[in-house]
């Protein structure tokens, strides 16, 4: 097992910069997820520890050793790829022995390692079928098992669960966290998914247009963005952004939109007293979607400064609640409410902010404030 270190690592295509300067320190044992949009540079990241890809500026770690000039044979990494790359004339078996025999490894030893990889995956009755014989999870585990017999110090995963259906997504994201507690190895996995970001990482890399946006555990983003890119991408459905300004009334700080003002709490501001410098001028307001209750059946006590009224455009039941598309003026919000809500299209309802959960961001850097 091993710590992977990146040190001001940087890839360019000529004149275009696919990743800028990012500073990683990934520890033992740890499951990092690198996340973001398609293009932020994921996979050319992963592909650069891999060695698949040249470092045009920096330096990139495993264990002790700096490996930028290490090929990838000799890196002692582990690659599943998003396509399973599955040999398609060789059975489960000598899919998942083919790697070892390249390396001389004795028979016994090969023997032992493809049984206990498959006894871990629970694929051990498919080992005489061929790739074409197995469902997509079947050769996924597969994939994996190719990678676990190596006893590498460190696993590359590159979306390996996108080409599968929702529920069996929902499963081998399971599967891939009992995995990681069996085998106490370092993980790290590409994914554009922030759902599966959120679920499976010890801690979680935003990429956007290859620069590093925040890196910090699941819990700590969703509640402490460090800017509106990573509100916005952790989160489903997104974090809703409002233009507003801070206006002061009686010793007390409001975020006001035109059509609703909603009062900052005071242990807000005591906790970010920056947030004075921005009276009067325009900023972002942030508020997740769960954070809007229906007024009618909110936990909250309701005032005249942690609520506004919103006319309904859209109900979408989704079972255990109900997502309600509402306009406010010349603003949009989206609130997920409880399922018991009688909202319908038309309707003009009261809502109520979770004030302690609102979020305000600099307009024209997009940092947050708080």
């Amino acid at each position: 097992m091993a710590k992977v270190t990146l040190r001001g690592v940087t890839k360019r295509y000529g004149d275009v910069v696919a990743v800028n300067n990012v500073n990683l320190d990934i520890k033992d044992k740890e499951f990092l997820v690198l996340v973001g949009p398609s293009g932020c540079g994921k996979s050319t990241t992963l592909r650069m520890i891999a060695g698949l890809e040249e470092i045009t500026e920096g330096t990139i770690e495993i264990g002790d050793t700096i490996v930028n000039d290490i090929p990838p044979k000799d890196r002692d990494i582990a690659m599943v790829f998003q396509n399973y790359a599955l040999y398609p004339h060789m059975d489960v078996y000598n899919n998942m022995a083919f790697g070892l025999k390249l390396r001389k490894f004795p028979k016994d030893e090969i023997d032992r390692r493809v049984k206990e990889a498959a006894r871990i995956l629970g694929i051990e009755n498919l080992l005489d079928r061929k790739p074409k014989q197995l469902s997509g999870g079947q050769r996924q585990r597969v994939a994996l098992g190719r990678a676990i017999v190596r006893e590498p110090k460190v696993f590359l995963m590159d979306e390996p669960l996108s080409n599968l259906d929702a529920k069996l997504r929902v499963q081998m994201r399971a599967e891939l966290q009992k995995l990681h507690d069996r085998l106490q190895t370092t993980v790290i996995y590409v994914t554009h998914d922030q759902t599966e970001a959120m679920t499976m990482g010890d801690r979680i890399v935003v990429l956007k247009d290859g620069v590093v946006q925040q890196v910090d555990t699941p819990l700590t983003l969703y509640n402490k963005p460090a800017n509106m890119f990573v509100a916005g991408f952790i989160g489903s459905p997104s974090m809703n952004f409002l233009k507003t300004v801070i206006v002061k009334e009686d010793e007390n700080y409001y975020v006001d939109g035109g059509a609703f003002k909603i009062k900052i709490p005071e242990d807000k501001v005591r906790e970010f007293p920056k947030v004075k410098e921005y009276q009067g001028k325009e900023v972002v307001f942030g508020i997740r979607p769960e954070d809007i209750n229906d007024a009618q059946l909110a936990d909250i006590k309701i005032t005249n400064d942690n609520s506004f009224t919103a006319e309904v455009e859209v109900v979408e039941p989704m079972g255990s609640e109900i997502y309600l598309y509402l306009k406010i003026d010349d603003h949009s919000v989206i609130a997920r409410v409880k399922a018991d809500s009688t909202a319908k299209v038309g309707d003009n309802i009261k809502v109520v902010i979770d004030t302690s959960k609102m979020h305000i961001f600099d307009a024209e850097t997009e940092e947050a404030i708080f």
